[in-house]
């Protein structure tokens, strides 16, 4: 997270801003979160705001970070009007290139390839139960998935194990940094996870450039009469074939208002290259942990299973098998178990930002360079429209299918404003397909039901949550 180097006026040992309310600084100043998560577990933020207000102190890896827990002011630094490493118009310029492989059309095009490799997952979780195969593999096939060179069974092991390393690189030394600094090294010194990871970021990135020399290939071919040697968009706008593109397709040909496109190489930038491995992590990651913790719930609550495995049954007797756009829509339970999963165990529990200049946010005044960490959970877990009910943490998907959930509330798991994730309609809808395929005819058993959960930098299952699918005939 960005921390920064903030001017305050010291009161008291609270910070206060030029309106004269002191914003809270309930803890010791020898006290850190992360040397308190060390000690007993990850806090619970709910209660440290109910406690303390919506902003409050506290140090994080040494500087003083203000935590922010409101969904008004959540929504207020989110921006009005919803990648990772660029901001301001850099930002809004790559993003609105790239929107065009994320609308609902592209989405329906996906639709076959995320159901054979749902469905192909399920047989795979059947024999190995490696269940983090199926997101990595949805992401290769929707954004590359006209090169064989990444999807091919010979192949696609190399890239996922190259796609795992750098991972490692990326995530697990940050959280060794964040647990111990003495342990990560920020430059790529040989036998570290850094290094490793920075090689394996090499190595993809020569195939996604590889991929773009294919697909530039097969598109000059199209245009001088070889239709067949397209990359699978030939036809008028309105044909199947036109809307069974793949991202890596719309990232070349997208562009701006001003007629440009995102470049491969120029001004020492990458732009279509860093955006689609961004894209791969982005669509591998949180859906694998958001889709562990869906089965952890299904786990905890078997009728909710049963409830689903009802709902397939209707569907397909209307629909048949293929999981079409009408057919996602007429699965409501499903989407009430995706969005009640991603309400009460979110994946990402929230965001920094650092104030530019003086601001006022919930009755005080924030000064310029003020390093801030916003919940995302707190807003989740305190949605208004359920805070009426007995018990408005329990597992419920079906309270989505009616009542207080037609109401605008606060979820919002996906971000907002300028920041909401780009993929988050795929990321909903690949989950229910999921569950489509595997309760049409499987049942789910966890090996471990209560293995311990790791919060930081991404809440996941320690051991990836071994499970075994078996055909529902063999589970009765």
């Amino acid at each position: 997270m960005a921390a920064a180097a903030a001017t305050f006026v010291l009161c008291g040992g609270c910070r206060i801003g030029n309106s004269g309310n002191a914003i809270p600084s309930p803890f010791p100043f020898w006290s850190d979160l992360i040397i308190e998560t060390r000690k007993r577990g990850f806090p619970d933020f709910v209660k440290l705001h109910a406690q303390h207000g919506p902003l409050f102190y506290w140090r994080f890896l040494g500087p003083r970070k203000l935590f922010v827990g409101s969904f008004e002011a959540v929504k207020q630094l989110l921006g009005p009007w919803g990648m990772v490493n660029i901001s301001g118009k850099q930002h809004a310029r790559v993003k609105r290139l790239a929107q065009a492989a994320f609308t609902p059309r592209a989405i329906r095009g996906y639709l076959p390839r995320m159901q054979t490799i749902a469905e192909q997952a399920v047989q795979k979780w059947a024999a190995d139960g490696d269940i983090l195969w199926f997101t990595f593999r949805i992401a290769v096939e929707i954004i590359v998935g006209f090169d064989d060179g990444w999807t091919s069974p010979r192949q696609f092991p190399t890239i996922s194990a190259e796609f795992k390393t750098w991972l490692e690189g990326l995530f697990r030394r940050v959280r060794q940094q964040h647990l111990d600094r003495t342990r990560f090294f920020p430059l790529p010194i040989p036998g570290t996870a850094f290094a490793r990871g920075m090689k394996m970021r090499a190595a993809l990135m020569r195939r996604i450039h590889a991929s773009l020399d294919l697909l530039e290939e097969r598109n000059a071919a199209a245009a001088a009469g070889s239709p067949g040697e397209a990359s699978g968009h030939n036809g008028d706008a309105g044909s199947p074939a036109a809307e069974q593109r793949t991202t890596l397709d719309f990232l070349k040909s997208s562009r701006d208002e001003n007629g440009n496109t995102l470049t491969r190489q120029a001004e020492g930038t990458e732009q279509i290259a860093d955006t689609v491995l961004t894209l791969l992590f982005a669509g591998h990651d949180t859906s694998s942990s958001s889709l562990t913790r869906i089965f952890h719930h299904l786990h905890n609550h078997p009728e909710a299973a049963e409830r689903l495995r009802r709902e397939q049954a209707d569907v397909v007797a209307k629909h048949g098998s293929v999981i079409t756009e009408a057919a996602l829509h007429d699965m409501p339970y499903a989407d009430g178990v995706v969005r009640e999963t991603l309400r009460i165990t979110p994946i990402v529990v929230g965001f920094s930002r650092v104030a530019l200049q003086d601001f006022e946010l919930c009755g005080y005044t924030v000064p310029a360079g003020t390093g801030m960490t916003c919940s995302l959970a707190q807003p989740l877990l305190t949605d208004a429209r359920w805070q009426g009910e007995e018990q408005p943490l329990a597992f419920k998907p079906e309270r989505w299918l009616a009542g207080a959930a037609l109401k605008q509330g606060a979820w919002i798991p996906f971000g907002g404003g300028q920041r909401l994730c780009l993929g988050w309609l795929l990321a909903m809808t690949e989950m229910k397909v999921l569950l489509a395929a595997i309760f049409r005819g499987h049942a789910m058993e966890l090996r471990q039901p209560d293995e311990p959960w790791v919060s930081f930098p991404l809440a996941r299952p320690k051991c990836s949550m071994p499970a075994r699918f078996v055909a529902v005939k063999d589970a009765e």
